[in-house]
């Protein structure tokens, strides 16, 4: 069963955000659910019971504390087992971020914004030193042999969302992964005009560059961290020994 979230969050006075971060979500996902965008999955589905049930354990915990039964509770939502020990025991798990694999990306391009097929990807924990403060992140494997020699086909790339907003401070040249009506690629852009990226790849010689039209453009991620599926190949050496 969906639920309104909409009308949930205007009954406990919630913004998109806070809700968002109850519910383990993005605020971009929260607008999309609430305006029938996306579906919600049975793991939202899951955590939104759990909410309400919570809240309705402190209103009850409150009605009833003048009879010195129960005392009234801070505002807090009721965590699985494991996530309680955890609290108690001030760990945080690490945050699982999903990876778009080669297979992954034509069903990507179609699903992305299906909660459900983004909660049925392979997700891995981020790398040592990588704040996720603030930021969307995701794992994408890269396909053929546009990239090279810079990149080539299975390396894996960390990246983070930027967001709508913030596509005016793309820089040029720079490497970002694109997503697009049709699919998703790697590339370093260049913006032409407001309307118009040229997207370029650095084997030039056999990929020419193609003019983008930002409107056909539906997300674009940041390049982070780059893990290499193969050691690149030594220089020549000569012994002089």
């Amino acid at each position: 069963m969906a639920y309104n979230l909409r009308g949930i969050r205007e009954l406990y006075n919630l913004t998109q955000g806070e809700l968002a971060v109850i519910l383990d979500l993005t605020r971009e996902m929260v607008n999309k659910m609430e305006k029938d965008r996306i579906r919600q999955s049975k793991s939202t589905q899951l955590k939104v019971k759990m909410f309400l049930e919570a809240k309705k354990s402190e209103e009850s915990s409150q009605d009833i504390s003048f009879l010195g039964k129960a005392a009234s509770q801070p505002n807090r939502v009721l965590l699985p087992y494991m996530e309680q020990r955890r609290e108690q025991k001030k760990e945080h798990a690490p945050l699982m971020v999903p990876l778009i694999g080669i297979k992954a990306q034509a069903g990507y391009v179609k699903g992305f914004e299906q909660t459900d097929y983004m909660d049925s990807l392979e997700k891995y924990s981020l790398p040592p030193g990588v704040n996720p403060t603030g930021a969307l992140w995701s794992y994408f494997e890269v396909d053929g042999d546009s990239m090279e020699p810079t990149l080539y086909a299975g390396d894996i790339l960390l990246a983070s969302m930027l967001p709508y907003e913030d596509w005016d401070d793309i820089k040029n040249f720079c490497m970002y992964v694109i997503l697009t009506h049709e699919q998703l690629m790697v590339k370093r852009v260049f913006r032409k005009s407001a309307d118009m990226w040229v997207l370029l790849s650095d084997n030039d010689e056999l990929y020419p560059q193609v003019l983008m039209p930002v409107a056909k453009i539906k997300q674009v991620w940041t390049f982070r961290r780059h893990i290499r599926s193969r050691v690149p190949q030594p220089k020549e050496f000569r012994i002089t020994a």
